[in-house]
């Protein structure tokens, strides 16, 4: 009864905050609210299909732990984790780069052009995914088991594991469709790959499989995501140039813009320092504490994340606005159309603490299936850690536009650095609960700091705008 409460409140949460979303376009000037509406909808497709991925998660993360007990649990969430990680810290951001310099010769029909560009993304993606699968298998080899934390037998089915880093990387196919604006069939393919990863668990659960069964589901789970999202951006690809795939320039070493290497790295590396922030305290806890205490971080944070998640929807919307309103020179609509988003997400982060408040303690118990001391502090910490790293939702993506990219990674750089220190220092002395803190000031520091340019470029606007009055 407590889950299905659940399940109404998020749903209720996400429509209450589309019909705020309505108010605030009353007040819009046309273009700007057009835009606005452009991002509400396209949230609301992505939102759509994370519900029914959302509510899925919660019934396969619960059959795997009751089918593998805590530890063993933990065991596989630390070998996914530390996949995943690698994964994103040797992954290059290519959708990004498809669709900052991409964007104006797709608009214009500039096809040779575009086909250069896309060619480039398509390299920059397989060049990162072999590198991560490389750096994977090493890492496991060099480092050993015993310091990442897992039992000395699962080192065969963790390094079988780090084989499918070479088809994780998806920025090609994903920047097609965000530059289509094709948000539609993003929820289809996570639908597919939901199914596959429900049934997989749910056989699992059934029949009482072992662990590298439970690897072998999650590594399924990817291939099916890289497979059905390379489909979609070949068929947007076909469909909107009426031309053959380039494939023969794939293998070419070329970099159709001067500057295009710079940029790319640039961005890839702000989210690999992000990726260091969401899933390397997962790996500290596990060598520090062990796979218990890391397996309840884990589901924590994946309890806060998801339900921050619909705010968090908004990254791959905005960014092709914002290229737009660039293009355009329109930086009094993008100013307006991030203050009403900055707006709506505070009043959703309110919503949001309210429903942890109320309910987080019975997701935590229905998905370990266990009962850990502490576990509503534990949730209330990391929640209040993802509200404040979604307030940064229409900030950073409105700082790379601005051509501010190297000031977000100098701080990101400088937040990591802090949060490690934190991490430990406050691991000995309150356990997984300090490690949660260090969570919340790292995040409440790296809002402060990237907002900071932002309030003066719009303070900037307004003293330009009475001046022209």
């Amino acid at each position: 009864m407590g889950y299905q409460k659940t399940l109404f409140i998020k749903a209720r949460l996400t429509f209450d905050c589309l019909s705020v979303s309505d108010a605030c376009l009353d007040i819009m000037p046309q273009k700007s609210r057009s835009v606005f509406s452009r991002i509400i909808g396209n949230t609301g497709i992505l939102i759509t299909g994370r519900v029914l991925n959302a509510v899925c998660s919660f019934v396969y993360v619960a059959w795997t732990s009751q089918t593998l007990g805590l530890n063993l649990f933990g065991v596989m969430l630390l070998i996914t984790t530390f996949a995943t990680l690698i994964s994103d810290i040797t992954r290059f951001q290519s959708w990004q780069t498809l669709l900052h310099y991409g964007s104006k010769a797709f608009q214009e029909k500039d096809f040779n052009q575009f086909d250069d560009v896309l060619a480039f993304c398509i390299r920059a993606d397989f060049f990162s995914a072999a590198i991560g699968m490389l750096v994977g298998l090493g890492g496991i080899l060099i480092l050993g088991t015993s310091r990442l934390g897992w039992p000395a037998e699962v080192k065969p089915d963790a390094l079988l594991c780090m084989l499918i880093i070479l088809f994780m990387n998806i920025g090609w196919s994903t920047g097609m469709l965000r530059l289509c604006n094709r948000f539609k069939l993003v929820t289809i393919y996570e639908f597919i790959t939901t199914c596959v990863r429900t049934g997989g668990c749910g056989i699992g659960y059934w029949l009482h499989m072992p662990l590298g069964y439970f690897l072998f589901i999650w590594c399924l789970t990817q291939f099916t995501l890289f497979v059905t999202c390379s489909y979609a951006g070949i068929y947007l690809f076909h469909q909107y140039t009426e031309r053959a795939f380039p494939i023969r320039k794939i293998f070419q070493r070329k970099t159709p813009v001067e500057g295009m290497w710079k940029f790319t790295l640039s961005v890839s590396f702000n989210e690999i320092l992000d990726s260091i922030f969401q899933q390397g305290g997962t790996l500290a806890i596990g060598s520090s504490l062990g796979a218990g205490e890391a397996a309840v971080y884990r589901v924590a944070r994946q309890i806060s994340n998801g339900l921050s998640k619909p705010a968090q929807m908004m990254i791959p919307t905005l960014y092709p606005e914002f290229i737009r309103f660039r293009d355009q020179g329109d930086w009094h609509g993008m100013r307006l159309v991030t203050l009403k988003i900055f707006g709506l997400i505070l009043g959703f982060s309110l919503l949001v603490f309210f429903l942890t408040v109320l309910v987080g303690e019975r997701l935590f118990t229905y998905m370990l299936h266990y009962s850990w001391p502490g576990e509503k502090t534990i949730l209330v910490l990391l929640v209040c850690s993802a509200l404040f790293d979604i307030c940064l939702v229409p900030i950073e993506p409105l700082l790379t536009v601005m051509k501010r990219i190297s000031f977000v990674l100098k701080a990101r750089t400088a937040i990591i650095g802090c949060y490690f220190v934190f991490l430990y220092g406050m691991m000995r002395v309150a356990g997984i609960n300090g490690a949660a803190l260090s969570s919340v000031i790292s995040s409440f520091l790296m809002l402060i700091i990237c907002a900071i340019p932002v309030i003066k470029w719009f303070t900037r606007l307004s003293e330009n705008d009475e001046g022209q009055s």
